[in-house]
């Protein structure tokens, strides 16, 4: 008898700490590093990975508040048991084609990089293979749904393909949008803008990195699509390699 209960017993100390230790801390993310930049470089040793921006971009502090800005969105939002709103990303680097202030005749190009914690949206299935085009396509609706454009309109249906960077799977969502906006500076009323939105996710160090290309014309998007990710193994420093 007392050896049935002892055997009870650690089959449940086993249950309870299997189940318990997959968890991860809620809001983790929010201690994430925020990595460095040096030129055009930024680098993040805990993710494993460095991004080469475009060459003479500016590197912004925080992201612009403009009636058109394009991020990711954590809602409908993860809740911890005591009721508070969980944070579930980060923005860890936005760059610009032009300063800051700078007036220009056209919608300026941007790169916003983000750090999101899957555990927040359980609803999103990565696709583990190029050629598992459900998967892909599945995953491309429900990201989609965290993008945030205020006021835009779809001007053509959403694209998604998975492809290979040095043996990672990456998958890309092009949509091309248009907006409105006013510019009282110029004397202008509404001007109609279009742009093409392309989105970048891939896994790399427990978390989705995402990247978001905005521009309105070819060329930019052209060079925002052709900069280059570096993977390393997280936690070693690029200058050890």
């Amino acid at each position: 008898m007392e050896q049935a209960r002892f055997r009870a017993a650690i089959i449940a100390l086993l249950i309870s700490s299997r189940s318990a230790s997959p968890q991860l801390p809620a809001g983790r993310v929010a201690l994430l590093s925020q990595g460095t930049t040096s030129g055009n470089l930024y680098v993040n040793p805990v993710l494993g990975l460095r991004y080469q921006f475009p060459e003479g971009w500016t590197v912004n502090d925080k992201i612009t508040t403009v009636p058109h800005q394009f991020t990711w969105v954590d809602q409908p939002g993860a809740k911890t048991p005591g009721g508070s709103t969980t944070q579930c990303s980060r923005n860890l680097l936005f760059v610009t084609k032009h300063p800051e202030g700078m007036e220009t005749n056209s919608f300026d190009p941007m790169a916003l990089m983000v750090a999101v914690d899957p555990a927040c949206f359980p609803e999103i299935t990565f696709p583990r293979s190029l050629t598992d085009r459900d998967a892909v396509q599945k995953a491309a609706a429900q990201v989609l749904q965290h993008l945030q454009t205020p006021g835009a309109v779809v001007r053509a249906p959403a694209r998604a393909r998975a492809f290979d960077n040095a043996g990672t799977v990456m998958l890309e969502v092009w949509r091309p949008l248009s907006f409105t906006t006013r510019e009282p500076r110029r004397g202008a009323g509404a001007t109609i803008r279009n742009v093409d939105r392309s989105v970048l996710m891939m896994p790399a160090g427990g978390y989705w990195i995402v990247w978001i290309f905005v521009s309105g014309d070819d060329v930019d998007m052209d060079k925002l699509k052709s900069t280059k990710i570096f993977l390393d193994v997280p936690g070693e420093s690029p200058a050890n390699k």
